[in-house]
């Protein structure tokens, strides 16, 4: 009797954990509104993860803006860009803006000279564009390669590779990065320029946790706009990495900020913050 007692406790509470697990996932899919969402977490030791439609998670797609995380530690690397201070004046024949952009958020911030600290934090890429081009092809090459990130493939154009052309990742591939530009394991890379680029991505710090990342997104398909959301969250549970992507039938969808309230949902359901 006792051994039949125990095995109904143990199918009631593990019915009880799968409840609570597809209430969750509930409450996750619902953030999306309609667009096929994926989210991707797991501890800087590498011995927890969480994942949100995992399928998607895999999938390779452009990190757009997401890249400027890797460009900036690869302009700090090579002396390129001796601090994050480094001033780039903007020219307004070489990269002018849409006059319906110019009253829009981020965009209205791009049409003036930019640091480092203000093209990450507006998410320049004009700026961006000019640091690759000085960064050069070869350079490039091997940096992303000593990387190993995404499909490594920078065919499409020095300028614009990362931009819904030739460099993929997934999600998934995301947080391996994350996780190594996170524990300073980045082959090739100092942690005095690691330091640099944390420091510049940090959104958001309150009394419970730290909030860094990078959105990103872009029109890479004919069917759908793609969105990003990456880094890492310091809380007292520990240090974790995140990915998070949408495909939505338009931007409208969402926005820089609506992004980051996403990957902020997910993290309270989860208990993470």
């Amino acid at each position: 009797m006792k051994k039949v007692c125990l095995i109904l406790v143990s199918v009631v509470l593990l019915t009880e954990f799968t409840a609570l697990g597809q209430e969750k996932e509930k409450k996750i899919a619902q953030l999306f509104n309609g667009a096929d969402g994926c989210f991707v977490i797991s501890k800087v030791d590498n011995r927890e993860h969480y994942y949100f439609n995992k399928d998607q998670c895999k999938e390779q797609f452009s990190p757009c803006s997401t890249f400027k995380i890797v460009n900036s530690l690869i302009a700090l690397e090579t002396g390129v860009a001796s601090n994050t201070e480094l001033v780039i004046k903007w020219d307004s024949i070489r990269d002018p803006l849409a006059n319906e952009l110019k009253d829009v958020d981020p965009f209205k911030y791009w049409i003036q000279d930019q640091s480092m600290k203000t093209a990450i934090k507006y998410s320049v890429v004009w700026y961006y564009k000019e640091i690759a081009r000085r960064i050069g092809e070869k350079q490039m090459t091997n940096a992303i390669n000593d990387l190993n990130y995404g499909n490594k493939n920078i065919s499409g154009g020095i300028d614009r590779f990362w931009l819904c052309s030739s460099l993929k990742i997934s999600a998934i591939e995301q947080t391996h990065f994350l996780r190594r530009f996170y524990n300073e394991r980045l082959h090739g890379f100092t942690a005095k320029n690691i330091k640099e680029v944390k420091d510049i991505i940090l959104y958001e710090e309150t009394e419970s946790y730290k909030l860094y990342g990078k959105t990103g997104g872009g029109k890479c398909s004919a069917d759908y706009v793609i969105g990003w959301y990456v880094g890492f969250v310091e809380t007292e549970k520990g240090p974790y990495v995140f990915a998070m992507n949408m495909k939505a039938d338009d931007f409208k969808a969402f926005n820089q900020n609506r992004r980051i309230e996403i990957t902020k949902e997910i993290l309270h359901i989860l208990g993470y913050i």
